[in-house]
């Protein structure tokens, strides 16, 4: 069976445009998703990411205005290919931000990939804001759920036609992943490109990055490497793939 991807819509944050686009409208207020990965035709379906934990926790532990329908609920998301937080199998992290690993706690059966470096990183940031990585969620990882944590080391391939691809620049021990799909290479960038049209595009970089060197070298290789860039915060995905990624 081959392998398909399919954009869940976890919930929406307020952020200055840029912080999407480097030095772009700054002062400028817009909503943009937390999009979940969903992959199907592995042995078991596989979520990247999980979106961030709750409305109140960002405003108070991030300062970050959020907000969720009913029908951008994990459970809700997962119901349209008939799949309920129990049923996946593993947990892919791009990396440990509050709005990438809110809601582990919620997929009591999924193994949990992780880069070595991004949980090292998570436990004791040096990048601002330190608040982005959320102490219970880490906490949560290092503890409740350490005994699902599978530790990754660099490029590594966990399942057949998928990859883990380290692509620092955002976060230090951030990486992409990699699906080989009929119709060509996607690429599930996390927050390494956070809108195609112009991070990926035109190579103009995100406005929050841990470094810039790293930063473009990773959007030169996504642009290069890639046939279909799957950002997290990247509205248009819902409408270029309503069907997923085949």
């Amino acid at each position: 069976m081959s392998l398909s991807i399919h954009p869940l819509d976890l919930g929406d944050l307020e952020l200055d445009v840029s912080f999407v686009n480097w030095q772009t409208s700054c002062g400028t207020k817009s909503w943009y998703p937390t999009t979940a990965w969903l992959i199907l035709g592995a042995e078991k379906p596989i979520l990247v990411d999980s979106s961030f934990r709750s409305v109140e926790d960002a405003l108070s532990n991030q300062w970050q205005v959020a907000r969720r329908s009913e029908l951008q609920t994990l459970e809700n998301q997962l119901s349209k290919h008939g799949l309920k937080p129990a049923d996946i199998g593993y947990l892919l992290h791009t990396h440990l931000h509050m709005d990438h690993a809110g809601q582990d706690v919620l997929l009591p059966n999924a193994t949990i990939l992780v880069q070595r470096k991004e949980l090292q990183n998570a436990a004791a940031p040096n990048i601002y804001p330190v608040p982005f990585y959320d102490r219970l969620n880490v906490a949560r990882l290092v503890h409740d759920m350490w005994s699902r944590v599978e530790i990754l080391d660099g490029d590594m391939e966990p399942f057949a036609g998928v990859r883990c691809v380290p692509l620092p620049g955002h976060t230090p021990g951030h990486q992409a992943i990699y699906v080989a799909t009929q119709s060509g290479t996607a690429i599930i960038c996390g927050d390494a490109a956070m809108n195609v049209a112009v991070n990926v595009d035109q190579q103009i970089p995100p406005g929050f990055l841990d470094n810039m060197g790293d930063t473009m070298n990773g959007l030169r290789k996504l642009r290069r490497e890639g046939k279909h860039i799957l950002p997290t915060h990247d509205p248009e995905v819902f409408q270029k793939y309503p069907q997923g990624v085949t």
